[in-house]
């Protein structure tokens, strides 16, 4: 009988230190942050960013900030707007410049002392790019220049762009950015060290460019789609004294070199060659 008892006695204390553990376990820890999401999802430079996650405790008493640095600065913590009892947290960070790379977190609170984190992060501009809007606008075979143009109205990343003469690799972009309506120049590493020793390694193309003779120049986005194509298939054989350029129709004229500005409008047509 006394063993009976003493099992009885020990089936109960294990009950109540499993229900204890139960509760501990259910009402103790950690709050759950089931989403965080920002918007708008293409940032923009002047765009300011709301960030909003979903924060749950069963236990209530939730806090939250939203903690971030924007180009590898300091943190900066900004208390989230929510209810105690969880649910949606709002909090903002402010409007960063172009190309700016954003870091951020959500830090979780509870009145029970527990705190969890959940990372986020964007690069202001990183949008998807229209390529299709930049242009082969002026080719020089005198004074060796490449000039591209940017036709649309959003900044374009050049990073991975590339041009091709004759169908050989000559410039590859780097990660600089071209403004709506701006011109970036190119010259021909021939020229380099005698006209323009100073210029940027980085808008110089490594081969020649002809002024008398046929020549190809294409432009293509960095998945290797063709975005523009110069292709003098029979050339004229002298030499043309200013540059190939396109006039306000969009179409392509000897005109007056005018390299990184807009073109002079030409009277004789290039295309008529083709």
């Amino acid at each position: 009988m006394k063993r009976v008892l003493y099992l009885a006695a020990a089936l109960l204390l294990s009950v109540f230190a499993l229900n204890s553990c139960v509760k501990d376990n259910l009402y103790q820890g950690k709050c759950s942050i089931e989403s965080v999401n920002y918007a708008p999802k293409f940032v923009n430079e002047g765009d300011a960013v709301t960030v909003t996650a979903f924060i749950t405790y069963i236990g209530g008493g939730i806090s939250a900030d939203l903690v971030y640095s924007a180009g590898g600065g300091a943190e900066v913590t900004v208390p989230m707007t929510g209810a105690a009892t969880g649910g949606d947290f709002v909090g903002t960070i402010p409007a960063q410049p172009y190309d700016c790379p954003v870091e951020f977190k959500v830090v979780a609170k509870n009145n029970d002392g527990y705190t969890t984190e959940s990372k986020g992060k964007y690069t202001v501009g990183d949008v998807p790019q229209d390529y299709t809007k930049l242009r082969l606008n002026e080719l020089n075979g005198n004074d060796k220049f490449i000039e591209i143009y940017n036709a649309g109205d959003q900044k374009i990343k050049l990073q991975g762009v590339y041009i091709q003469k004759d169908e050989g690799l000559n410039w590859t972009g780097d990660n600089r950015v071209l403004d709506p309506g701006a011109y970036l120049l190119l010259y021909s590493e021939d020229v380099i060290a005698t006209d323009h020793p100073d210029w940027d390694p980085a808008l110089v193309f490594n081969s020649g460019l002809s002024a008398k003779k046929n020549v190809r120049i294409q432009l293509f986005d960095p998945s290797g789609n063709s975005i523009d194509d110069f292709n003098i298939l029979k050339h004229p054989g002298s030499k043309v004294s200013g540059s190939y350029g396109r006039n306000s129709d969009g179409k392509w004229y000897i005109q007056s070199a005018t390299p990184g500005a807009a073109n002079t409008n030409g009277t004789e047509s290039v295309e008529s060659w083709f």
